[in-house]
């Protein structure tokens, strides 16, 4: 028969085993979900160097040079407002048949820790979520590709199409968009019209931010599928009355402009959150950057 004093002694010898078990797995985990860090870290950067090598190859520039601050920046064309940049179409083509052109977006506020640049080339999927981890070259990576979606015109001339890109916490990809309404002087940024461009073979499109909302992933009204005047309309009506953030140009939609919205996940991993910026096409360079 047990005594009390046995019952004692067993929990005594039981308890340092059961802290030092606990702090086993607490290390344990503690290793794993730093070493998951890391390997993310790791893939980020090899996506990140994969894009600026591409873009060093395949996209030329004339750049000028601020004689003050020796800062260097695009040209812009006089004639145009376009940014003088030249893309190699073959060679990105030759890479991945995917390829339909390139998009870029200087976002610069002067004096804010804002300001990014999107310089990526773009590809068309062919189903559903093919380059949402997988990079311009066919490398599996979390990061992914830019992309329009399988429902969206390739010559970018559908009534609304979507362009898809990682919210990635480097700012990499997608991840600068939400600087629109994070920024603390945003205020500055409603006093110019923003312009992003798209350069494709046959053409250079020039888009201004009309406005932008977040929404949730499969929200069938912001992810609508166009394809008659009707509808088109209806939408438009729609995102005039937004009031996120007001376009300080006015924008007509008489002739029913293209619409090509960027759409990036908005919220913690995994969230079913997104922000989507609305931009309306205001010209169109026939052949600009023709190669």
């Amino acid at each position: 028969m047990s005594t009390g004093k046995d019952e004692k002694s067993k929990k005594s010898r039981l308890r340092p085993i059961i802290v030092y078990t606990l702090v086993a797995i607490l290390v344990c985990i503690i290793a794993y979900e730093g070493y998951d860090i890391y390997e993310e870290i790791h893939e980020r950067q090899i996506a990140v160097e994969e894009y600026d090598d591409i873009a060093s190859k395949a996209v030329s520039t004339n750049p000028e040079k601020d004689p003050d601050t020796g800062k260097e920046s695009v040209v812009i064309d006089e004639d145009t407002g376009i940014p003088e940049l030249f893309v190699d179409f073959d060679m990105l083509s030759s890479q991945n048949p995917d390829f339909i052109g390139w998009l870029y977006w200087d976002f610069d506020v002067e004096g804010d820790k804002y300001d990014f640049t999107l310089n990526y080339p773009i590809v068309k999927e062919n189903y559903a979520n093919q380059y949402l981890h997988v990079t311009f070259t066919g490398e599996h990576n979390s990061s992914g590709c830019i992309f329009l979606d399988e429902y969206s015109d390739e010559t970018f001339m559908g009534y609304n199409d979507f362009l898809f890109g990682h919210n990635m916490r480097n700012g990499s990809m997608f991840g600068s968009l939400d600087y629109l309404y994070k920024a603390p002087n945003k205020e500055e940024t409603m006093d110019e019209p923003l312009y992003f461009y798209v350069y494709t073979k046959e053409a250079t499109f020039k888009y201004v931010v009309y406005t932008y909302e977040s929404t949730n992933n499969g929200n069938d009204t912001v992810y609508a599928i166009i394809d008659n005047d009707e509808d088109y309309d209806k939408y438009v009506e729609r995102l005039k009355k937004l009031t996120n953030y007001k376009c300080p140009i006015d924008v007509s939609f008489e002739d029913r402009p293209e619409i090509l919205n960027l759409s990036t996940c908005n919220g913690q991993r995994g969230s079913s959150k997104r922000f989507v910026i609305h931009g309306v096409k205001v010209d169109t360079v026939p052949n600009a950057t023709d190669q």
